[in-house]
């Protein structure tokens, strides 16, 4: 180093844990995540639970159906450990009866393999904001497609962003009025589009002052 250059220090990126028992899948989302995240991947859930101890994650992402034990239960034995660790499934299930065992086991988000990939990137910077992006009897993951069978569905935290878009608000007034990111911001957005099946923002608004959101 040069005199008088100063040291910048780097910021940290937040570790991400990742299991899956498909590699093709491990290596495909280490390479997404790797510009905004440290991430560590496992293909079992034996090397799941030790990573917690020794990686110690800031979030957790795990499949329903592991190698080696059930997810739900290997969760279980995380969350007895590591108690405030944000777990997040990604799976291929989408019934609601998982989405609801997720939730009543204390995880902070449920995703579809299906969803697109910038859903799973930013719902791992919402939980690590403190947000759950689920809630009991939600289908499809975090959103559903399922139209008017979802519509009773919004979390407390989606009916609060709807509101405020059906009055006009940008995603950066929303993110300033719950002190919430952008980032999150937005994901709520997308999740609640896609939950309703609403293509605009003016089909948004329709909705809300139609069952009294707005």
């Amino acid at each position: 180093m040069s005199a008088g250059t100063a040291f910048i220090p780097q910021p940290t990126l937040p570790k991400v844990l990742l299991a899956d028992d498909h590699h093709l899948i491990l290596d495909a989302l280490g390479a997404m995540m790797k510009s905004e995240f440290n991430v560590l991947a496992v293909d079992n859930s034996q090397a799941f639970i030790e990573a917690v101890d020794s990686f110690k994650p800031d979030v957790a992402i795990l499949d329903v159906s592991m190698p080696g034990g059930d997810g739900f239960i290997t969760a279980r034995k995380v969350l007895e450990r590591s108690p405030a660790l944000p777990i997040v499934f990604l799976s291929m299930y989408a019934d609601s009866s998982y989405v609801d065992q997720a939730a009543q086991m204390g995880a902070k988000a449920y995703l579809s393999k299906r969803a697109p990939a910038q859903e799973l990137m930013s719902a791992i910077h919402a939980v690590l904001e403190g947000e759950t992006l689920l809630a009991p009897g939600a289908r499809d993951g975090v959103a559903s497609s399922q139209g008017t069978g979802a519509r009773s569905e919004l979390t407390a935290r989606q009916r609060e962003v709807l509101r405020l878009i059906a009055m006009g608000c940008s995603a950066k007034d929303i993110a300033n009025q719950l002190n919430i990111s952008v980032r999150t911001a937005e994901f709520h957005r997308a999740a609640i589009m896609q939950r309703l099946g609403l293509h605009s923002t003016a089909q948004m608004t329709r909705y809300a002052i139609a069952n009294e959101i707005a």
